[in-house]
């Protein structure tokens, strides 16, 4: 089997999407980090850790602002429901 060199335009097309990944991950880390003050928050004031509203209505936005970015709105949808899935298990944590 022949070893193929990498061309360079691929490897700074590599090194732009990693660093783009390091970006969404700190982009993550901070918005988990304003999700637990909000957990700590609902928890302290005995509010529900869910607000169906609140998610339906952020949903509608992203699923708008996906379209309008010509991305798929559903996999945005998706992919933010995993998140507020995982807010959500955070901030029941803060019920113990």
């Amino acid at each position: 089997m022949q070893s193929q060199k990498v061309p360079a335009q691929l490897l700074e097309l590599r090194d732009a999407i990693d660093s783009i990944d390091d970006e969404l991950l700190t982009l993550l880390a901070r918005r988990f980090e304003v999700t637990a003050k909000v957990g700590e928050l609902k928890a302290s004031q005995k509010l529900d850790s869910v607000d169906p509203v609140r998610e339906q209505e952020k949903l509608e936005r992203l699923r708008k602002q996906a379209k309008d970015k010509s991305l798929n709105s559903e996999f945005i949808l998706e992919l933010f429901q995993a998140i507020f899935d995982e807010v959500v298990k955070n901030h029941r944590s803060y019920l113990k």
